[in-house]
């Protein structure tokens, strides 16, 4: 811009052949393939499709006329178009108009664009209005009604004709009394947990009740693993849920309407009702299990008779080594979010009581310090028994943390870190990593061997005195899902701990001495 003077060539001329060249050059080429397609665009494309596609490249044919077919007659009507176009937009006077809309009004292509994705937006905007409110209830809403909608899709044809599937032919096991016993007081703790679930404490141990019931159909079922599993996992679980809950009002809000109870509660016969009409089906039927593998493979390939301890750390121990990971930035995770947070404790109750900040009864402390070698003794003796029989690091580590959880509620969180030489429970950080350190160095160590990672290699070796022993690499895995399950569990518990703990008290004053 700016006037002619200040230009070096103030009237327009031809560019220099320099800069005309490469557009004649593309030019030319151009013509030469639209006229010649065969013998100049054919040999390049077969080329370039050879290259990317080998001899999965279909066959072509490039050619300047291909008779009267169908894109010719759309090129017809776009040159028609054109040309129409073109008188009329010139009759009108409208042909160099610089601004579109004197050409077409409304309908240009972008003011039909531009109200069309603001038409988008907006829509989207008023959808995700509607359904991200920060409801977490209308979020489980809405996956609830999606996973029932999913699942009921392929039986909807069924159920529509008549042919729904039902009992199958497969022979059923009589359901002994202790059983209906066992379901009976499960079905009522459900109960319990659908109509008084706003009571936090109480329903934390009604879900004990649950995992309980758990634990003894697991035994019925000659699981054993998996009975001593739930169990104890069930009492470390209530006491992580009862500390937890330290931290809240005795009982949640009644935030919920007629009209979402009823919706909740469709949804949940809903979803209920076809889980349980599944497993129906399934457990009625005969169907070739995978678990014989599991049993003729793992003293073979495991080195182990307990088929659960070699799945778990042999078959499946990427599983496995994944599972105590994730367990570990769990327990990470607590104390991110809740170290350097302080709560009081009110001086009173919703019912008046004061509370008391006094010593454990004499009876539980003593209880607590016998227990303690005994309790390890057995986690030793679970430990090196799980190849075999039932056991295994995962149960070891959960009867370790329940009995050192005892320590905390007979000695309180000072004495009892104190006693593990884990002040403020940074120590339980490391206890996690030796232990996620040890799992993974095992399965490196199969690398080491030519073997693909986590491969257990077994033996029996014969030793002096103690004769012929079956060990395996296994059992060092196994012992760093022990040390992680441990150190995850007294981490959340000591984290949690911190969050309510009393404020030193200041020492009494001691009375002083009367010179005589």
């Amino acid at each position: 811009n700016g006037p002619a003077r200040d230009l070096p060539h103030p009237h327009p001329h031809e560019p220099p052949l320099g800069m005309r060249a490469p557009v004649a050059l593309l030019a030319t080429v151009c013509v030469g393939v639209g006229l010649l397609p065969a013998l100049l665009a054919g040999p390049m494309v077969e080329v370039a499709a050879s290259a990317m596609l080998g001899r999965a490249a279909p066959e072509f044919h490039l050619a300047l006329w291909h008779g009267f077919n169908f894109p010719l007659l759309l090129s017809v009507l776009a040159l028609g178009g054109g040309i129409g176009l073109y008188f009329t937009l010139a009759r009108g006077k409208r042909l160099h108009c610089i601004h579109s809309e004197h050409w077409f009004g409304p309908l240009t292509g972008l003011q039909l664009f531009t109200r069309s994705m603001d038409f988008l937006f907006n829509g989207a905007g008023r959808l995700t209005a509607r359904l991200e409110n920060a409801s977490l209830q209308r979020y489980l809403a809405w996956m609830l009604a999606a996973g029932v909608v999913a699942a009921a899709a392929p039986f909807a044809s069924p159920l529509l004709t008549g042919d729904a599937p039902g009992t199958g032919a497969r022979q059923l096991l009589p359901a002994s009394f202790p059983a209906l016993v066992i379901w009976a007081l499960l079905l009522a703790a459900c109960a319990w947990l659908a109509l008084r679930h706003h009571q936090r404490f109480g329903s934390v141990v009604v879900l004990g009740a649950v995992g309980l019931a758990t634990s003894l159909s697991f035994v019925a079922l000659s699981a054993p693993d998996l009975a001593l599993t739930q169990l104890t996992v069930d009492v470390v679980s209530t006491v992580l849920l009862l500390m937890g809950l330290a931290l809240l009002p005795p009982q949640s809000p009644h935030e919920s309407s007629r009209r979402r109870k009823i919706r909740d509660a469709v949804l949940a016969l809903l979803g209920g009702a076809g889980v349980a009409w599944l497993a129906w089906l399934m457990l009625t039927r005969n169907h070739d299990s995978i678990a014989w593998y599991f049993l003729n493979q793992s003293a073979v390939a495991g080195g182990g008779t307990n088929v659960v301890n070699v799945i778990l750390v042999d078959f499946r121990g990427y599983d496995t080594m994944g599972e105590i990971t994730v367990l570990g930035i769990a327990a990470v995770g607590v104390l991110a979010l809740l170290d350097g947070m302080r709560t009081r404790r009110p001086a009173l109750d919703a019912a008046g009581r004061a509370w008391t900040f006094a010593a454990q009864p004499l009876m539980l402390r003593v209880a607590a310090r016998v227990l303690l070698p005994l309790a390890l003794v057995v986690a030793l003796y679970i430990f090196m028994r799980g190849h075999n029989q039932p056991g295994g690091g995962f149960i070891a580590g959960l009867i370790t943390a329940v009995t050192l959880v005892l320590q905390y509620m007979a000695n309180g969180q000072s004495q009892a870190e104190a006693l593990l030489r884990a002040q403020g429970g940074r120590r339980f950080v490391r206890w996690i990593g030796v232990g996620l350190g040890i799992a993974a160095l095992t399965g490196l160590g199969a690398f080491m061997l030519g073997q693909p990672f986590l491969t257990s290699a077994h033996g029996n070796p014969t030793l002096p005195i103690l004769g012929e022993l079956p060990l395996a690499t296994a059992a060092l895995f196994d012992l760093g899902v022990y040390i992680t399950v441990v150190g995850a569990t007294l981490l959340t518990l000591s984290t949690l701990g911190n969050v309510t703990r009393e404020p030193a008290s200041p020492a009494a004053p001691q009375p002083r001495k009367i010179p005589s």
